[in-house]
């Protein structure tokens, strides 16, 4: 990555309908005052078959597609060559405030299989915090930037930049923390002592979060407390908030495990009905 796109946000162009949301999410941030760098990757096999000035064109198909949302287009466009757009799009991204990309369906019902191949590889990654957009995102919601945490050391960097990211464009920062659910709902009703126990439970969760923000600077940030499963539970807040963003941190999981195991934060990226920060922890 040169230095002229350092501390830049990326957004991934493929000027197909999958990556209209990312562009808007870009434009967003453009007119808060980011730096924001188009960039397009050429894949081996197509170098032979591209004539003309590929950064001239590209930059009238971003233009023309900004307009038609309403939205600033990239400040300039980048070009990389690499055997495949992840590669090219992680080598860019190095450095970068964040990389922009957009995802392939808008409501899927199987969240990982819907986020699209160059998605999903860019969030095993993570060679910056990448920001999964949904392709129907026109424009950024009015409400608050959410920061879901598990109050564990993955989420100490999404605060850092989701509390510095809020700051920056003028947004509310809320702290969002799932706990688990150990109980079925008719249990409830029928045994007073898991109700009990239950009650306890949540109120140590509770304490624990006010633990984890005010280590966070977070104090006096509002805070929202459910349980159940995280992808479902943050989702639906996400809506009921209007959230322009939710922020979460990640485990870089091993590609073993991702086989195996998927993560909280992609499965979201491939759920929210809003864009979708994931976070790397630093080395």
């Amino acid at each position: 990555m040169t230095s002229s796109t350092a501390n830049s946000w990326i957004v991934a162009l493929d000027l197909r309908d999958r990556s209209r949301g990312a562009l808007a999410f870009a434009g967003w941030l453009g007119a808060a005052g980011e730096s924001v760098v188009g960039a397009y990757v050429l894949e081996a096999w197509s170098r032979p078959y591209i004539r003309g000035d590929v950064e001239a064109d590209l930059r009238a198909a971003a233009a023309r597609a900004a307009q038609a949302l309403g939205c600033r287009p990239p400040e300039r466009i980048v070009t990389e060559e690499a055997e495949t757009a992840e590669a090219g799009l992680a080598r860019m991204a190095f450095g970068a405030a964040g990389l922009i990309v957009g995802r392939v369906a808008a409501h899927p019902r199987r969240a990982l299989s819907r986020l699209g191949p160059v998605a999903r590889r860019l969030l095993r990654q993570l060679p910056a915090p990448v920001v999964v957009v949904p392709p129907t995102l026109v424009r950024v919601a009015a409400g608050p930037i959410l920061l879901a945490t598990d109050l564990g050391p993955a989420s100490d960097d999404a605060a850092l930049f989701a509390r510095d990211l809020a700051a920056r464009v003028g947004r509310d920062l809320e702290v969002v923390h799932v706990g688990e659910d150990f109980y079925e709902e008719d249990d409830e009703v029928r045994d007073p002592v898991w109700q009990r126990a239950r009650d306890a439970y949540r109120a140590e969760v509770a304490q624990d979060t006010e633990r984890w923000a005010a280590a966070q600077g977070l104090a006096t940030a509002p805070r929202h407390l459910r349980h159940g499963d995280p992808v479902l539970e943050l989702a639906d807040l996400a809506e009921a908030r209007d959230a322009a963003l939710v922020v979460v941190g990640s485990r870089r999981l091993g590609l073993p495990a991702r086989f195996f195991l998927s993560s909280t934060a992609s499965a979201l990226a491939g759920l929210a009905a809003c864009p979708v920060a994931v976070v790397p922890p630093r080395d």
